[in-house]
């Protein structure tokens, strides 16, 4: 690929690959260097002030990827992928509000939202003390993926936050039933949350099973 680039030095595409390659090889110096090369070309070019935002943020310059996310609004970038970046450097930039608007967005944007990414901006929307919005958001991720176990325990740990107690009590079960493989795990990550929500005692029953 470098050999083609020295004979098309200006191939974006090449780039685009090149930084990618960089990347996955966590040669951050290289992949932004194909990056800036291609925004000295092609300054409103979409997806490298994406990739550009992601390389950024992953390596801590935060300021840097703010302002290569600047650059892709401002000439009218709207890829669902986009407000996922948003909201993570949002999210490390202490923008809770701001964080859980960009994943609003981006799940209402996104063909295929993840479990985890559910998960994720679940966490984000918890940080705005919603919690009930919070709920809400896991249980849309549920009916999309209804085997996540994470997402199932967000909404046991979500309801126990809101004090529903019998009702995180009920999703507690119907995680074990449906995974009736997986009980001593499931008994002390439920042990886990009980005791982050404030309830030890029944923390420790749930402790007690797992080591049976």
């Amino acid at each position: 690929m470098t050999k083609r680039l020295e004979e098309e030095p200006g191939n974006t595409e090449l780039l685009l690959r090149r930084a990618t390659l960089h990347r996955a090889h966590e040669d951050y110096a290289a992949s932004k260097a194909d990056l800036l090369a291609i925004g000295r070309d092609s300054p409103g070019h979409l997806e490298a002030l994406r990739n550009l935002a992601r390389l950024e943020r992953e390596n801590g310059q935060l300021a840097d990827a703010a302002a290569a996310l600047v650059r892709y609004f401002a000439h009218e970038g709207h890829a669902a992928e986009a407000f996922r970046e948003k909201a993570r450097l949002d999210t490390l930039l202490d923008l809770p509000e701001s964080a859980a608007k960009a994943w609003q967005v981006y799940l209402e944007k996104a063909e295929q939202p993840t479990a985890d990414e559910f998960v994720e901006a679940a966490k984000a929307i918890m940080a705005t003390k919603d919690g009930a919005a919070a709920h809400r958001l896991v249980l849309r991720g549920l009916e999309r993926y209804p085997s996540s176990i994470p997402l199932r325990q967000d909404v046991a740990s979500l309801e126990i936050q809101l004090g529903r107690v019998p009702e995180a009590e009920q999703s507690f079960a119907a995680l074990r039933e449906r995974y009736p493989t997986l009980l001593p795990r499931l008994h002390y990550q439920e042990g886990t949350l009980w005791l982050e929500g404030g309830h030890p005692q029944k923390a420790r029953g749930s402790f007690q099973l797992a080591l049976q």
